[in-house]
């Protein structure tokens, strides 16, 4: 399968392309490493096993070519960052919703018609304080 990860030199999306070089899957990395570290999937990209590309899912035009021949979307990209996005309130409408939209039209585009996403714990609100009374 060609599967495409966003967010693949994560924490997270690096452990998913271990899995998915590891059962055959052809991977293509899309990562702005505003948070990843591309030293996790190094190994894959100098072995061949990855493509990487250093893009910004916000940046449409930049993105879209790179889904022609996917078949699988894993979407893992977000702001980890979760402090941010309440001091900067449009962080995650950027890194989350717009980013989302520009994955799903270039999906839509190259007629990629299966997605997996992982949302964020931003989901479930502020954590109570603890220990919890």
């Amino acid at each position: 399968m060609r599967a495409l990860v966003t967010g693949g030199a994560g924490f997270i999306g690096s452990h998913l392309v271990d899995r998915l070089v590891s059962r055959g899957d052809e991977v293509v990395v899309v990562d702005n490493l505003s948070s990843g570290v591309l030293e996790f999937i190094q190994g894959h990209i100098d072995s061949g096993a990855v493509v990487f590309h250093n893009v910004d899912l916000k940046d449409l035009e930049s993105i879209k070519p790179i889904f022609n021949g996917i078949e699988m979307v894993y979407h893992l990209a977000a702001n980890p960052d979760i402090r941010l996005g309440t001091r900067i309130t449009d962080t995650d409408l950027k890194e989350g919703t717009i980013a989302t939209y520009n994955v799903l039209e270039s999906m839509r585009l190259a007629n990629v018609e299966k997605i997996a996403f992982a949302s964020s714990s931003v989901v479930y609100g502020e954590n109570a304080p603890m220990p919890t009374p």
